[in-house]
């Protein structure tokens, strides 16, 4: 790749700001930026939400519509974008001649590595993990500042602080189920350092696996841990949530429900698991990760809080905050239960 810095000149309407991104790192860079690389998913709904979908000028794989026939519609503006491929080892030279005037990477993101590479030409690094819900509320003012949609944020922000709310008052005193996740893959579950961690922690459960310690939380491992499914039964968990159905995609187009209740019997079908709590009383669930990692898992909270406290939380319609994240997205609301499914139905 060969350096071009005239490509990335700045604009007379732009002025230079400081700002402190997740790691702590002062990253200086022209505002509003124009053009922007964000290296997940999570990372693309985020800039678009806040009403910066247009300067997004190259995709991962996750984010390309072509890719995933479960986002067609909800992806669709980004079908004739650049595609640079894994977000774990992306196509440089395609995000170099993108345009980009900043790559929007995450903390467990080959970050280190895209500063290496595109500093030469002229590429900002900033890192904001989209996916951990503390990370996003603490860095919205900052990202409403690096594209100068201030507004957006704000909106955002507010959607997340209305749930903090309903989850802080509704879920005041409330005794801590103990709860078993399960991370796409049987026995595979989320241990401290992970957003869906955070979920179980912010819905008022209590993670049966929160002792666990992997170490190294700026890793992507610290989304997958094999537990064994002996002390899965040992640890007798209230409740057991499972993300995924193995083949599927998530995504805006909702899956058949009899696959997620299919997903839920094998979980109840495995040896000796007749025995624990949650099987018994039925509190298996089955999500489609599409609703449940919205607004960097805070409506995963929310879900979760409904399903441990469904008394405490029987007034509040999840649907209408699913709705004020879709709105700005540009696509029709769907109702939550398209993408969530209990044992029993």
């Amino acid at each position: 790749m060969t350096a071009v810095h005239g490509s990335y000149a700045q604009d007379a309407q732009q002025k230079t700001i400081t700002i402190t991104d997740e790691l702590g790192r002062e990253v200086t860079l022209p505002v509003p930026v124009k053009a922007v690389y964000p290296d997940l998913w999570y990372q693309t709904e985020i800039v678009r939400a806040i009403g910066a979908g247009k300067t997004i000028v190259a995709v991962d794989q996750t984010a390309d519509p072509n890719k995933n026939p479960a986002n067609s519609e909800y992806f669709a503006e980004f079908a004739n974008v650049p595609d640079a491929g894994n977000f774990n080892g992306p196509n440089w030279e395609t995000i170099a001649s993108s345009g980009a005037e900043v790559f929007f990477a995450r903390r467990n993101s080959p970050w280190q590595d895209a500063v290496e590479k595109l500093t030469p030409f002229g590429i900002k690094v900033v890192v904001v993990s989209t996916w951990d819900p503390k990370v996003l509320r603490a860095q919205l003012p900052n990202v409403g500042k690096i594209f100068g949609a201030e507004k957006g944020a704000a909106a955002l922000a507010q959607l997340y602080d209305d749930i903090d709310d309903v989850l802080t008052q509704r879920l005041k005193d409330a005794p801590r189920k103990t709860v078993y996740f399960e991370n796409n893959a049987d026995f595979v579950t989320s241990v401290p350092g992970s957003g869906w961690h955070d979920t179980i922690v912010l819905g008022g459960g209590k993670n049966i696996f929160e002792d666990v310690n992997i170490g190294n939380t700026s890793s992507a491992s610290v989304h997958t841990y094999t537990v064994d499914p002996v002390a899965i039964i040992d640890r007798n968990p209230d409740v057991i949530i499972h993300n995924g159905v193995d083949g599927l995609t998530s995504g805006y187009r909702p899956w058949d429900k009899q696959k997620l209740a299919d997903q839920a019997q094998r979980i109840v079908d495995r040896p000796g698991w007749s025995t624990i709590k949650a099987v018994q009383d039925k509190n298996v669930f089955v999500f489609n990760n599409f609703l449940y990692s919205a607004l960097g898992k805070q409506l995963g909270a929310l879900v979760v809080a409904k399903w441990l406290y469904p008394d405490r939380l029987a007034d509040v319609d999840l649907d209408a905050y699913f709705a004020r994240w879709l709105e700005p997205q540009g696509v029709k609301a769907r109702p939550a239960s398209d993408y969530l499914y209990k044992l029993g139905g």
